[in-house]
């Protein structure tokens, strides 16, 4: 039944490549923000050439790393194909608010995407 899961957001799955290549392209940006080396723990989907993370980010025991005033390791990452490449859109960590919900008006992200009907 491919036509119905078509438009349907999928989960990237642990251990894959893509998953994989998506969190190297993004790590240098929530490092620099984070100031140390990181894991990602959360949920990654892709969707019609854009790919969402939201999770938090982790020291590689396993505990989260908590950033900023808000003193929070929560994480979203917004990746976008072009060009048969993937491009990092924004990439945030240590926020408080989900900011997030404006993207499908401001870079044209599927609402079903990050979680909006």
């Amino acid at each position: 039944m491919a036509g119905s899961s078509v438009g349907a957001q999928e989960e990237v799955a642990k251990g894959s490549a893509l998953r994989k290549s998506l969190f190297e392209i993004a790590r240098p940006q929530i490092e620099q923000q984070a100031g140390q080396k990181v894991l990602f723990e959360g949920s990654l989907k892709q969707l019609n050439g854009w790919a969402f993370f939201l999770g938090t980010i982790v020291k590689g025991n396993g505990a989260e790393i908590r950033v900023g005033e808000s003193e929070s390791g929560d994480t979203v990452i917004l990746w976008q194909k072009r060009g048969g490449s993937w491009v990092v859109v924004e990439a945030e960590t240590g926020f408080t608010d989900a900011f997030f919900v404006d993207w499908p008006e401001s870079k044209g992200v599927p609402r079903s995407l990050i979680g909006l009907k």
